[in-house]
């Protein structure tokens, strides 16, 4: 055997690629990990939360108050409501196909406007759950271009929440 040349490349391509690609797969899974945590790390806020937190004078609690500003995380369905690039639309907790069975009008205190930097870069379709991410602001505001909101995501992105769709492709 030691005067095989095969086994001598053989033997000296392995010692050189397994340290190669035990770096290659470190880098990836720190990747992957340094992104696990950072959504874990990230509040969810959910449109009962958003609910609850609203007064009678169209206040929102000390609670929700406490988000401003900070990095949060929604799931909704899109309703599309400004540009077709999507870069501002309506989150809400029901389809913009409509209201099924015995669901009460959507209001403001469960719609959120999301103004994302340059348009959503995704597959609209109103049947789906999207998971939105952005920074947080809660109170009564009045836009000049999409009038009065409560709760509004800013620098949002935008993507398909995986596995909760509403209904089965066929």
């Amino acid at each position: 055997m030691r005067h095989c040349p095969r086994v001598w490349e053989l033997a000296h391509v392995r010692a050189t690629l397994a340290p190669r690609l035990l770096g290659v797969c470190a880098t990836i899974c720190l990747a992957v990990c340094s992104q696990l945590a950072y959504a874990q790390e990230l509040p969810r806020l959910t449109f009962a939360q958003l609910v609850d937190s609203i007064r009678a004078n169209f206040d929102v609690t000390q609670t929700i108050k406490s988000y401003n500003g900070k990095e949060v995380e929604i799931q909704g369905f899109i309703i599309p409501a400004g540009p077709p690039d999507l870069s501002f639309f309506l989150l809400s907790r029901v389809s913009a196909m409509g209201n099924y069975c015995c669901e009460v009008p959507v209001g403001q205190d469960e719609t959120v406007y999301v103004y994302a930097p340059q348009g959503a870069k995704i597959l609209y379709d109103p049947l789906r759950v999207y998971k939105v991410r952005g920074a947080f602001e809660a109170g009564l505001r009045d836009d000049r271009a999409y009038g009065v909101s409560l709760f509004r995501l800013r620098d949002a992105r935008v993507e398909e929440a995986v596995g909760a769709k509403i209904f089965k492709d066929r």
